[in-house]
């Protein structure tokens, strides 16, 4: 993600970027591709350029576009879909965390199967502040994640997290300490990548890459554990929510007043 001018804050241009980028993922896992090195892809990492993960939808964006509860339910089906497809595809992702993820930053980084934090970095479900409900399957995903109880709080209160407080309450699966969070990540996720014998003295030349299509085979099991229709049922509700919040008084109130504190 990148928009380091508004600390990655998503304008409709990247929501479009990463339908498309999805698009191609799908494209890749399907075999409709002639390059090798996609062929053989099996983990991906998620982050933010700079020093910030995502801030969530750019304000402005949002103000002078999607103010509208019609523009609203748009933009949350387009993000509700390209999020939910990302986290069906057989490929093991991971959100790598640095400084905020706020918002539907912080919705996006559920739709990874896991995330690495660093102890800087805060999360915080805001979309209560600003007058609504997640709107792109965070809400949803942060119960499997966390369990009900603290889901509620997460979202309800608006609990702003730490690096270990996200971790202490499982929400975040690996603390960067002492390095950046996305080598951390290229370090979390290499089991998955090589197998690793265990004997010492063995370089890195030496190690065997897992199969590509059992790694992508057991993570389709993962994907499909929880019923489509359940999923989909969960998805649908949060999308009927957020377009009866958003664009009320409450959300317009608090959309321009967010732009204007960032003029």
């Amino acid at each position: 993600m990148k928009n380091i001018e508004k600390h990655n804050a998503f304008s409709g241009k990247m929501m479009a970027q990463l339908a498309d980028l999805v698009d191609k993922l799908e494209c890749i896992v399907k075999g409709e591709t002639n390059s090798r090195e996609e062929d053989e892809l099996t983990a991906l990492i998620l982050t933010g350029d700079g020093n910030t993960f995502c801030s969530g939808l750019d304000t402005n964006v949002a103000k002078d576009h999607i103010l509208t509860s019609e523009n609203g339910s748009k933009m949350s089906a387009l993000m509700q879909d390209t999020l939910f497809r990302f986290s069906q595809l057989p490929l093991i992702s991971i959100a790598s965390i640095e400084g905020y993820a706020l918002g539907g930053g912080a919705e996006i980084t559920t739709a990874c199967d896991h995330r690495c934090i660093s102890e800087t970095a805060k999360i915080r479900f805001v979309q209560i502040k600003m007058g609504t409900t997640p709107g792109w399957g965070g809400g949803s995903r942060l119960i499997n994640i966390v369990g009900t109880t603290q889901a509620l709080r997460i979202m309800g209160a608006s609990v702003l997290l730490t690096g270990q407080q996200a971790i202490d309450l499982r929400f975040a699966d690996v603390l960067a300490k002492g390095k950046s969070a996305i080598n951390k990540s290229i370090e979390y996720l290499d089991p998955y990548i090589y197998f690793s014998s265990h004997k010492e003295g063995d370089s890195i030349t030496d190690r065997k890459r897992n199969p590509v299509r059992a790694v992508r085979g057991i993570k389709s099991i993962i994907a499909r554990a929880n019923n489509y229709d359940v999923q989909n049922e969960f998805l649908r509700w949060e999308h009927k929510l957020f377009r009866n919040y958003w664009g009320q008084n409450e959300n317009i109130e608090a959309i321009v007043g967010h732009s204007k504190k960032k003029k």
